[in-house]
Formats: structure tokens, C-alpha cells, sequence
């Protein structure tokens, strides 16, 4: 058994999760790599990790779909003796007008962005609740503001807060906190798709970084006495 802490990060082949891994996976956490077809980049995060001095694996695994929770869930315990923290971050971004959006779209969104938070916080609480732990789940500013990705993608992010404050109220008699963070205008394929408007105009004059959560990350998974926030990192895009 593992005597450092293990996380989970889901989805973190490439972009913020990847970011948040090697972030923790170099601050002492044993740093579990969930992807679900990018086995090569995921492979490529477990060894900048492992460049640094950290401990990390990978697990493929659809989280979307229950049968492949369960095994990446019991691939961490099994691989390491404990579970601490997750954090639900895989997800999708489609970019569609309101207009182009249909059914089938907007289920894939919540099946990828909800459901696959909800299977995996269920599959890991059980062993959360040995120690006490985290969930944290990666939000979005468009969960307030209905942004510019989709109706689905606002609609599913709204949902993820949701379930992050049923867990924040449930579980505290079991010591396990649930927060959000809620990044909005960073880095990522996702906003690469976008008619942004020029960086200048952005509150910083640039976009954000994916490394700048991992603060926000690291307060969580320290802080015992937060839970039931969500954290926006967005340079004052939106104000709370």
C-alpha cells in the first residue's frame, strides 16, 4: 500500500488535467492518469511526472460508462492500497450555435460531463470515506453565464456544481469535502475553437494557463474546513 496520498485525475492526457496530474504528481501525491484513447499523451504525463521525481501510472477507462468506472476505480486501489482525492475533469467542449444543436448532442454532453462526474464520485466514495477525501470537479464560468461553447455545455456544467453541492452537504459527517473550480478562458482545445476576440481584450490581455489551477487545487486538497465552493479562475470575468 501506497503511504502518500493517491489522486485521480480524469481525462488527463493533455490540457488542464494534465496540467493538474504533474502539478500534484509533483507535490508529493502517488498520481493516477485516467484516459480514454489518448494513450499516448496519457503515457507522456505519466513520465513528466516521473522526470520530476513523482510516482504516477495510467488507467484507460471511458468513465462515461459504469462497467469502466469500476475497474479504473479498483485499479487505483488495487494498484496502490488507497484512494484520497478525485478530480472529475474529463469532459467534452463541442462547440455548436443554438440553432445546429440537437438531441443527440446535448445527451453527449451531459453523459460526459455529468454522468461520468457522478459514476465516478459514486465508485470512489466508499474509499474516500476510509481517511476522509476530496472530490473536486472542473466547472466552468459558463455554468453562471451560459458562455459560448453550447446550451449543452452550459446546461452539463450547470448540473456538475449541482451534484458537487449535494455531495458538499452529504458527506461532511464523513469528513469529504466537494468543490469546484471553474476556469473560463484558458488554454485548451476547447477554446481553440472559439472566435475569440483579440487577447488584449481579455481582463489580463492573455488567456490563462492551464498550471495557474493547480493553486486552487492545492487549497482544496489541504483545506478541510471548504467545501461546497466553487473556485472561478477566470482574471475577473466573472465576479462572485
Amino acid at each position: 500500500m501506497s503511504e502518500r496520498k493517491v489522486i485521480l485525475v480524469t481525462g488527463a492526457s493533455r490540457g488542464i488535467g494534465r496540467a493538474l496530474a504533474v502539478a500534484a504528481g509533483s507535490s508529493g501525491y502517488d498520481t493516477v492518469i485516467n484516459y480514454r484513447s489518448s494513450e499516448t499523451e496519457a503515457t507522456k504525463t505519466v513520465k513528466i511526472i516521473q522526470a520530476a521525481g513523482g510516482r504516477a501510472l495510467s488507467l484507460r477507462g471511458d468513465v462515461s460508462e459504469r462497467g469502466d468506472v469500476t475497474r479504473v476505480i479498483n485499479g487505483v486501489v488495487g494498484a496502490l492500497g488507497r484512494l484520497d482525492a478525485v478530480v472529475n475533469n474529463a469532459g467534452i467542449g463541442e462547440v455548436i450555435r443554438r440553432e445546429d444543436l440537437d438531441q443527440a448532442t446535448f445527451e453527449r454532453a451531459i453523459r460526459y460531463n455529468l454522468l461520468s462526474a457522478f459514476l465516478v464520485s459514486q465508485a470512489a466514495i466508499p474509499h474516500l470515506q476510509e481517511r476522509g477525501g476530496r472530490l473536486i470537479f472542473l466547472s466552468s464560468g459558463a455554468a453562471r453565464t451560459g458562455g459560448s461553447i453550447s446550451a449543452a455545455y452550459a446546461a452539463s456544467k450547470a448540473g456538475v456544481e449541482g451534484l458537487m453541492h449535494y455531495y458538499a452537504i452529504n458527506l461532511r459527517s464523513d469528513r469529504i469535502t466537494a468543490n469546484a473550480i471553474a476556469p473560463s478562458f484558458v488554454e485548451s482545445d476547447m477554446i481553440n475553437q472559439l472566435n475569440l476576440p483579440d487577447a488584449a481584450t481579455l481582463p489580463l490581455g492573455r488567456l490563462g494557463r492551464p498550471d495557474e489551477m493547480w493553486p486552487a487545487l492545492r487549497m482544496i486538497l489541504e483545506t478541510e474546513y471548504l467545501t461546497g465552493q466553487t473556485i472561478h479562475i477566470d482574471a475577473g470575468r466573472y465576479m462572485t
